[in-house]
């Protein structure tokens, strides 16, 4: 039996909320769940009451092989949970953010070094040098 994590649609139009669950592969949409996980509701806006998700629960199913739908996969790495199959990371903590941006500022400031050295070099060698001008520029690290 493939099981898989997905969302069960609740509400009415326009104003809907889901309940995440475990089903069967072969259920329809809005049929019987395994067991539910938690709830989403995307129309609140405090990220704190959207997702109700039952951690301990999630982890075990995905431990014995059910597979989150995509949907269901990024609900669970925007709110930490590793989903093993995925490919891709949680979403990052504020301390990992900030090292992550200090990382990627210093990677810029050396590109930003060697374009400025390249650009020197092509206006360098755009114009027609005499011999003794090409010693002198190469001389001068350029």
């Amino acid at each position: 039996m493939a099981v898989r994590i997905r969302l069960k649609r609740f509400g009415r139009k326009n104003r809907t909320f889901f309940r995440l669950g475990v089903f069967d592969s072969m259920t329809r949409r809005d049929g019987r769940a395994i067991e539910e996980l938690g709830h989403y509701d995307p129309l609140v806006a405090d990220d704190d009451k959207k997702y109700s998700l039952n951690r301990e629960r999630i982890s075990y199913w995905l431990s014995q092989g059910a597979l989150p739908t995509p949907t269901v996969q990024n609900i669970l790495l925007s709110q930490g949970v590793d989903v093993p199959t995925s490919g891709k990371k949680r979403a990052m903590s504020p301390e990992e953010k900030a090292a992550h941006v200090k990382v990627r500022a210093e990677k810029q400031a050396k590109r930003d070094v060697a374009m400025a050295r390249k650009a020197k070099m092509v206006e360098a060698t755009s114009k027609p040098m005499s011999k003794k001008e090409r010693r002198e520029a190469k001389k001068a690290g350029g």
